[in-house]
């Protein structure tokens, strides 16, 4: 049981780092500029409930989906890791919203409207998310679930206590704490791509795991 929640906690702190609800505030509060509190607050929830969903989606129609393709999983987890080990080298240099396809400092020049697409999916719920939530779903008995589910739950409840938080702060939240926060998370990603890649190659060649 203990070793089963020390991988629970393991897969949430690897698929929080992976969303980055918290590098995502200012694109957040650039999509409901000019809504009020309420509005916002209800946007929020409905972030969390998506990227839920999603991730619940990629962690049980995943592997059937890879199994039709002819993808093995090892090779989905050393690509699943590049894509990890290239997000985490983004958000060390401060690029991780070009990385995902954002604009940059999440103020675009045109005026955005209060939609889950793009910023739920795939900018939160993105492609190195569905890759992890993907290599990383495998269970035999239904006490693995809980390292399977309840991850994905406790990173969407995340979000949506994120951007809850940022409704009602607002403009006090300063960018620089923002930024040392992604490149802190960079970092320990950047751990966690390279192991996620040496499982996989492990799992390619069973050689490399030694006697």
């Amino acid at each position: 049981m203990l070793a089963i929640a020390a991988l629970a906690i393991k897969k949430t702190v690897t698929l929080f780092a992976l969303v980055g609800p918290v590098s995502m505030i200012p694109i957040f509060l650039s999509a409901t500029e000019g809504l009020d509190l309420a509005a916002r607050l209800r946007f929020a929830r409905t972030i969390g409930v998506s990227v839920t969903v999603a991730l619940l989606v990629a962690a049980f129609l995943g592997l059937p989906l890879l199994s039709f393709l002819g993808v093995s999983l090892g090779a989905m987890q050393v690509g699943g890791g590049i894509i990890v080990l290239l997000l985490a080298i983004a958000m060390v240099l401060g690029k991780e919203t070009s990385f995902k396809g954002s604009p940059a400092n999440g103020g675009p020049p045109e005026r955005r409207e209060a939609s889950i697409v793009p910023l739920a999916v795939p900018l939160l719920a993105g492609p190195a998310a569905f890759s992890y939530v993907m290599g990383n779903s495998v269970w035999d008995s239904r006490l693995d679930l809980v390292h399977v589910v309840l991850p994905i739950f406790l990173v969407g409840l995340s979000c949506w206590l994120s951007f809850r938080i940022a409704c009602r702060a607002g403009r006090e939240i300063r960018q620089a704490t923002l930024n040392v926060v992604e490149r802190v998370s960079g970092f320990i990603l950047s751990a966690m791509a390279i192991e996620m890649m040496a499982t996989g190659l492990r799992q390619l060649f069973p050689l490399l795991g030694g006697t």
